[in-house]
C-alpha cells in the first residue's frame, strides 16, 4: 500500500506496512486469549466453539477470516468473517489433526496470523 503523509510542511511517501495515519504508526491487533477450540478432540461431524480474544491500541476495526489445513476434508465454518465462529468437523475415515487459522487485521495495515489445532476421529 502506498500512503503519504503531511505534517508541518514536510510531505512523507511511504509504502505501508504500518498503516496509513499521519499520527504515528499503527500497531497490529494482540491476541490476548485464543484461539482455542472447546474441545480439542472430537468425532466427525462434531460442532465446536472457537474462543478468541483480540485488543488493537488505536480501536480499529478488526476483520477476521478462517480457514482450515488440510483444506480437505473440508470442515464447516459458521461463519468464516465473525470473531467466535463454530466449526464442524468433516468426516474422516482415520484420524486426522487439522489447524484453524485466523487471519486477523485492524483496517491500517496491521494483521497478524493466529492458530489452534483439533484432532477429528471417525464415527464408529
Amino acid at each position: 500500500m502506498l500512503a503519504s503523509c503531511t505534517r508541518w510542511g514536510v510531505t512523507a511517501l511511504w509504502v505501508g506496512m504500518l498503516g496509513t495515519g499521519c499520527g504515528g504508526f499503527n500497531e497490529s491487533p494482540v491476541v490476548t486469549v485464543g484461539p482455542l477450540v472447546s474441545d480439542n478432540d472430537v468425532l466427525s461431524g462434531t460442532e465446536v466453539a472457537m474462543r478468541l480474544t483480540v485488543t488493537d491500541k488505536e480501536n480499529d476495526d478488526i476483520t477476521y477470516l478462517w480457514m482450515q489445513t488440510p483444506e480437505e476434508p473440508a470442515g464447516t465454518y459458521s461463519d468464516t468473517h465473525v470473531r467466535e465462529p463454530h466449526w464442524t468437523a468433516p468426516e474422516v475415515t482415520t484420524p486426522t489433526e487439522f489447524t484453524l487459522k485466523v487471519y486477523i487485521q485492524d483496517g491500517e495495515g496491521g494483521s497478524l496470523l493466529s492458530a489452534t489445532f483439533i484432532r477429528v476421529s471417525p464415527r464408529r
